[in-house]
């Protein structure tokens, strides 16, 4: 890839839920390189983010600015737009609305849940027909798969999917979703194992793989704080407060470091429905000057509490990919992670990293521990950890693979 200017590409258009909440860096970044190499992007989105989901990082403005939110909108407006798709593509809509009462979605009734995303779907249509988008690609393979599937009837605009996530968690209809799309993109590659197990008949260029990313560029370690001998230990966690995180192992963990005579705090970074119980557990455990609450932060503001952290510790029960432990490797903070989901794919244990199991306070006690007492091994690790996600997952590495697959040759 280098620096000649980029040809202008066709139009593509990107449906992401809720746009832009606080996890949804990755797309942003994947958004960015792609219009770097002279792909023009209009995004779409069902509804605003809601106020806890509203991403704080330092494009979430211009991206609210650009967004083009599908719902909701006016009864008039509504109804304008279902006469325009009756009057200008009849065939296109009662394919549109067959196939909303007939694909197996686990909703029921059904036609409840699904019927009324035709709507939804002529108001994406004849914004992509006005906006001369090319093709649509899907960052869920939930209702926004749905939706890219009925503009496909009405438009025959094909389009594309990241699967991020479990496929049980999308809400049925998988085989539908997975073999209408051009191409699926899966994130891990025990996801895309997944896909290829569970749904055989696809063809081979419709499920690949496409790891996410860090802009290297923009997560830089701090040689001078690096070389701060911390009094006290700084643990760092980020991450949404949610039960499937594990953040009541890891504040048991700190509990155990201190009943040991370890001293150490913890940062936890993030907001979400967990934190009032975590807070509890806190004050119960009587941890209220070791461990800090910080709510969720800007990317900049997240770069920042890295620099001053000495050990990063993602302790989710299940994790498909852990975008948040890519971060911290690429800073070069010495990382623990569970052994769940995609994260072994990230991080090979005692290599650049350590892994532990999921839900075992001893074993995270003890990985913490370890790299508090054996410094020179913590520094091994940290600079391994950059050097992983350098050669591996470097932001721009997933995006091309999507590049690729849409226009067949890679950015320039």
């Amino acid at each position: 890839m280098n620096s000649e200017t980029p040809k202008i590409k066709a139009r593509i258009g990107y449906l992401i839920p809720e746009f832009p909440g606080q996890t949804h860096i990755w797309m942003w970044r994947e958004i960015c390189h792609m219009r770097e190499w002279g792909t023009q992007i209009v995004i779409f989105s069902t509804k605003h983010p809601p106020k806890d989901v509203l991403a704080r990082h330092s494009f979430a403005q211009s991206a609210l600015e650009e967004t083009i939110y599908l719902w909701s909108k006016p009864f008039t407006h509504m109804i304008a737009v279902l006469l325009w798709a009756l009057l200008t593509r009849p065939w296109g809509l009662l394919q549109a609305i067959r196939l909303s009462l007939t694909f197996e979605t686990e909703d029921r009734p059904r036609w409840r849940s699904n019927l009324p995303l035709v709507v939804v779907a002529c108001i994406l249509a004849r914004s992509a027909v006005q906006e001369k988008i090319e093709h649509l690609h899907s960052h869920s393979c939930a209702k926004s798969a749905i939706l890219a599937m009925l503009l496909e009837c009405l438009t025959g605009i094909p389009y594309s999917l990241t699967l991020n996530a479990n496929i049980e968690w999308w809400g049925g209809a998988m085989a539908e979703k997975f073999h209408r799309a051009k191409f699926t993109i899966a994130i891990t590659q025990w996801l895309l194992d997944q896909m290829k197990r569970d749904y055989p008949n696809l063809k081979a260029e419709q499920a690949i793989l496409g790891r996410i990313g860090v802009d290297t560029k923009k997560w830089l370690p701090d040689a001078k704080s690096q070389q701060v001998e911390r009094e006290i230990p700084q643990l760092i966690a980020v991450g949404r407060l949610h039960p499937s995180k594990g953040y009541d192992v890891l504040i048991q963990s700190v509990k155990a470091l201190l009943d040991a005579e370890q001293p150490v705090k913890l940062m936890l970074i993030g907001e979400g429905p967990e934190r009032q119980v975590l807070e509890s557990l806190v004050k119960e455990l009587d941890l209220l000057d070791a461990v800090e609450f910080t709510g969720s932060l800007a990317e900049d503001g997240i770069i920042e509490r890295m620099k001053q952290a000495d050990i990063f510790v993602l302790a989710s029960h299940r994790e498909p990919l852990g975008v948040v432990s890519m971060e911290a490797m690429a800073m070069e903070v010495a990382a623990i992670a569970t052994d769940a989901g995609g994260v072994p794919e990230i991080i090979t244990d005692g290599t650049d990293g350590l892994l532990v199991l999921p839900n075992n306070v001893s074993a995270l006690t003890e990985a913490i521990g370890r790299l508090i007492e054996n410094r020179e091994f913590r520094r091994k690790l940290a600079a391994k950890g950059r050097q992983t996600i350098l050669e591996r997952f470097d932001s721009r590495i997933g995006a091309a693979t999507l590049y690729q697959k849409l226009f067949g040759d890679l950015p320039v």
